[in-house]
C-alpha cells in the first residue's frame, strides 16, 4: 500500500507548553458588601475616621453625665419652687426691722410684707420700655422710706403708660391718691431676687432715671437705697387712707363750702365715707396713671425634665451608633485585608 506524499508541504510542527495552568476554576470568595475601591477610599481617610470614632466614644459618656447633672438640677428647681410657693402662701410680715440685711433677703423670696412709710419721688426710677396689651410703658421703681427707720428699699410699684412717666401728670385726677400718694401710707409688697445684669445688656448711663434691665446694685447706689428689691402686688381696690387730709372731704361738702363761705376748716368736716372694698377697673388705672402691680405667683421656669430626656436620649442613640459601627468594622475588611486574602488564595490554589 503506497503512501501519498505531498511534495512541497512543510512538516507539521509540534508545540509544547512550557507552563502549567490550573485545571479547576477559582473558588468563589465571599466578601462583605464593601468592594475594594470603597475599602481603599476608607483607608485614605484614617484620620477623619479616627476622629469620628473618638467623638462617638466620648458622646455616650458625656451625654450620660449631662443627663445625671440635669437630674440634680431638676430636684434643685423643684425644691426651689416648693419653697417659693410656701413663702407666698405665708401671711404677710407685719413690719420690717430698721436694720435689714440684704444678704438675708434670699431666704424670704416671694414673702409678702406690710410696711409703713412714704415714697421718695425725687429718686424715682423707670425700667423699660415694657409692652403691656400693645401699649408702651415703663415699670415705676420708687424708694420707700420706712417709718421704722433705716435706709429706703426699692419698691417696684407697677407698670404705667409712657404718657404718665412725669410724676406731676399723676398728681391730678380722681385716683391721684393711688397714682401719687402723699404722706405716710401702708403698702403690701413681696421680696424678689432679680437676676444680675449680664455683660451683653445695655449699660445704664449714670445719673439718668431710665434703666433697661434690672440692675439692683446700680439702682440702689443711685437712689441711696438698700439693694433690696420688692414688688407691689396687683390690687385694684381703693385705699381711702392713702388720701391727703384735704382730699378726705366728700365732694358735696366741698361744693357746699364754696357756696357758703364760713370759718370752717376742711379738717373739721366729716371724712369720706369711701368703701375700702371698692374696686376700680384696670383701664381706669391706665388712664389715671396708677401703677399696675404684679400678680403674686411663682414664675420660675422648669425645663430640666426636657433637658434630662434629651441628654439621656442622645446617650442612648450614640451608644447604639457606636455598637453598630463596631459591628460593621468587624464584618467589613479593609483594603489590605482584601488584597491579602486574594494573594493567599492564589498561592494555595490547586493545579
Amino acid at each position: 500500500m503506497s503512501t501519498l506524499r505531498f511534495a512541497g508541504l512543510p512538516k507539521p510542527v509540534r508545540a509544547l507548553r512550557s507552563v502549567r495552568t490550573f485545571t479547576v476554576d477559582w473558588k468563589s470568595m465571599k466578601s462583605a458588601t464593601t468592594d475594594l475601591a470603597k475599602a481603599e477610599n476608607n483607608t485614605k481617610h484614617k484620620v477623619f475616621r479616627g476622629s469620628l470614632l473618638g467623638l462617638m466614644l466620648v458622646m455616650p459618656v458625656m451625654s450620660f453625665f449631662l443627663g445625671c447633672w440635669q437630674v440634680k438640677r431638676l430636684q434643685w428647681k423643684v425644691d426651689l419652687i416648693k419653697k417659693a410657693e410656701f413663702q407666698l402662701a405665708e401671711p404677710p410680715l407685719p413690719d420690717l426691722p430698721a436694720d435689714l440685711d440684704p444678704a438675708a433677703i434670699g431666704h424670704f423670696q416671694f414673702r409678702r410684707f406690710s410696711c409703713r412709710g412714704h415714697f421718695d419721688y425725687s429718686q424715682e426710677i423707670f425700667l423699660g420700655p415694657r409692652i403691656r396689651n400693645g401699649e408702651v410703658g415703663y415699670l415705676v421703681i420708687t424708694p420707700f422710706v420706712r417709718a421704722a427707720g433705716g435706709k429706703p428699699i426699692l419698691i417696684e410699684r407697677g407698670w404705667i403708660r409712657k404718657a404718665m412717666v412725669i410724676p406731676e401728670t399723676r398728681a391730678h385726677g380722681y385716683l391721684s391718691h393711688l397714682a401719687f400718694p402723699q404722706g405716710e401710707i401702708t403698702i403690701e409688697a413681696m421680696f424678689r431676687i432679680m437676676p444680675r445684669k449680664a455683660s451683653i445688656h445695655i449699660d445704664h448711663e449714670p445719673g439718668t432715671k431710665l434703666f433697661y434691665v434690672h440692675d439692683v446694685p446700680a439702682m440702689a447706689e443711685q437712689s441711696g437705697s438698700l439693694p433690696i428689691y420688692a414688688q407691689m402686688i396687683y390690687d385694684l381696690s381703693d385705699h381711702p387712707d392713702w388720701r391727703a387730709p384735704d382730699e378726705k372731704t366728700p365732694l358735696w361738702w366741698r361744693s357746699l363750702l364754696k357756696k357758703h363761705k364760713g370759718t370752717e376748716k376742711l379738717s373739721d368736716l366729716p371724712s369720706s365715707t369711701s368703701d375700702s372694698t371698692l374696686e376700680w377697673q384696670e383701664f381706669e388705672f391706665w388712664k389715671q396713671g396708677v401703677p399696675v402691680g404684679v400678680v403674686p405667683k411663682v414664675n420660675f421656669t422648669n425645663n430640666h425634665l426636657q433637658y434630662l430626656i434629651t441628654w439621656f436620649g442622645v446617650s442612648f442613640v450614640s451608644t447604639c451608633l457606636l455598637l453598630y459601627s463596631f459591628y460593621k468594622k468587624k464584618t467589613t475588611g479593609s483594603a489590605e485585608a482584601l488584597q491579602k486574602a486574594k494573594m493567599q488564595h492564589l498561592r494555595g490554589g490547586s493545579i
